[in-house]
């Protein structure tokens, strides 16, 4: 694998997790489920093979919660290491909403991938809402809210509700 000049975290959060959860939405949020952190661990370990040795970051503070906002939608909330440069991020949300794809045309948007990073010269926050979509590009979506939990799981249902 070719080395990224992105941090652990960043390559975990933009590469792997992004890739995986496009993909296969069901089956990532399955195995959330079921392994939880072990699930995790292991792509936050597959990510390390991404990048410079030196880059490489302990997975303390990763960790998850699964929820469902209404009947066929979940929203998995990784919770991740502490950022410590800018572009990194506090948590991930992968919204799965299956009954989002269009059969005529097979468009969708079943999945969404919404992002709380750290951005020290934005907002009173200091955080930036961003989306990672299929194709793998990075979407700015305005100023985030607090690094918190809740508020973090409120912006994202205000982004995915119909």
């Amino acid at each position: 694998m070719a080395v990224s000049g992105k941090t652990h975290s960043a390559v975990f959060v933009s590469e792997v997790l992004t890739s995986l959860f496009h993909d296969t939405p069901q089956l990532c949020l399955n195995f959330l489920a079921r392994d939880g952190t072990k699930f995790l661990n292991f792509y936050w370990e597959e990510s390390a093979k991404r990048i410079d040795p030196s880059q490489r970051r302990s997975s303390f503070g990763l960790n998850y919660d699964l929820r469902f906002p209404w009947k066929d939608a979940a929203v998995g909330l990784i919770i991740l290491p502490k950022p410590l440069t800018a572009g990194e991020a506090f948590y991930v949300a992968l919204a799965y909403r299956p009954y989002r794809i269009t059969p005529i045309f097979h468009i969708s948007d079943a999945t969404k991938v919404v992002v709380l990073e750290y951005h020290p010269t934005v907002g009173e926050n200091e955080t930036l809402l961003v989306e990672w979509d299929r194709k793998m590009r990075r979407e700015k979506l305005g100023a985030g809210p607090l690094p918190v939990l809740e508020d973090f799981y409120k912006a994202v249902i205000n982004l995915i509700k119909d």
